[in-house]
C-alpha cells in the first residue's frame, strides 16, 4: 500500500539535473537620467522608464556537494521600450509666449541586450528548485530618437545578479521566475551615440522552463 507513495517522493528526491533550457518574458526597469535626455534633446519625461521583451538560456549541472548543486551556462536578453511625447500646441491662458527651446517631442527609444556566461547554486530537487546566480558579460544598453536611430552601439561590461525558482508539473515543464540585477559600465560618448552614465536595472522574467 505504501510503494505508490514511497515511489514518488524518492522521484521528488533525485538531484537536480542534468540541463534545463529556459524562455521567459521579460519586463525591465530603467532609472531615468536627466542629463541624457539634455543630450539627446528631449525632456526627461520622453525618456521610457520601461522596455519588454525575452530572455533566453541554458544551463548544465554536473556538480553536486550536499544540498547545493553548481550550474553553469548562459543567457540572452533583448527587450526594447519607447515613448512618445507630442509638442504643446497652445500655451496657457494669460501666460507668455514660450522662450525658443532646442528641445525635441517625439519618439525615444530605448535597446538593451545582454549576453553573459552564469554560476549557479541551485537548492531543492530533481521536481523543483530555487537559485541563486551571477555573470559577467557584455551588454548593448542605449537610447536613440525614432528620427535618428543609431544602427549599431559598442558593448559594455556588465554585471548581473539574482534568484529565481523552476516549479516542474510535469517530468519535462516547469513554471519558471527570474529576478536580476543588471549593473551596466559607462558609456563614454562617440560620433553617432551619446554617452551614458554607469547604471543598474531591475530585469523581471517569468516563462517556460524544459528538462
Amino acid at each position: 500500500m505504501t510503494a505508490v507513495p514511497a515511489a514518488a517522493y524518492a522521484q521528488q528526491q533525485e538531484p537536480i539535473g542534468p540541463f534545463a533550457i529556459d524562455v521567459r518574458g521579460v519586463f525591465a526597469r530603467h532609472k531615468q537620467e536627466p542629463s541624457v535626455a539634455t543630450d539627446l534633446g528631449v525632456t526627461p519625461g520622453n525618456l521610457p522608464p520601461r522596455s519588454y521583451g525575452l530572455v533566453g538560456g541554458a544551463h548544465v549541472y554536473p556538480l553536486h556537494a550536499g544540498k547545493v548543486t553548481i550550474g553553469f551556462g548562459a543567457h540572452l536578453v533583448i527587450a526594447r521600450g519607447s515613448r512618445t511625447l507630442q509638442a504643446p500646441t497652445t500655451a496657457p491662458t494669460g501666460s507668455q509666449p514660450a522662450a525658443p527651446t532646442t528641445v525635441t517631442y517625439g519618439t525615444v527609444q530605448r535597446h538593451f541586450r545582454s549576453f553573459a556566461p552564469e554560476l549557479s547554486l541551485n537548492f531543492g530537487h530533481r521536481s523543483g528548485w530555487s537559485y541563486i546566480s551571477g555573470g559577467i558579460g557584455r551588454s548593448t544598453l542605449y537610447l536613440d530618437r525614432a528620427d535618428a536611430p543609431v544602427t549599431s552601439a559598442p558593448g559594455r561590461q556588465t554585471i548581473n545578479y539574482g534568484a529565481g525558482a523552476r516549479w516542474f508539473n510535469t517530468h519535462h515543464l516547469a513554471f519558471t521566475v527570474d529576478v536580476r540585477w543588471y549593473s551596466v559600465a559607462e558609456q563614454p560618448p562617440t560620433l553617432t551615440l551619446i554617452g551614458q552614465p554607469r547604471t543598474t536595472l531591475l530585469v523581471l522574467s517569468g516563462g517556460i522552463s524544459l528538462k
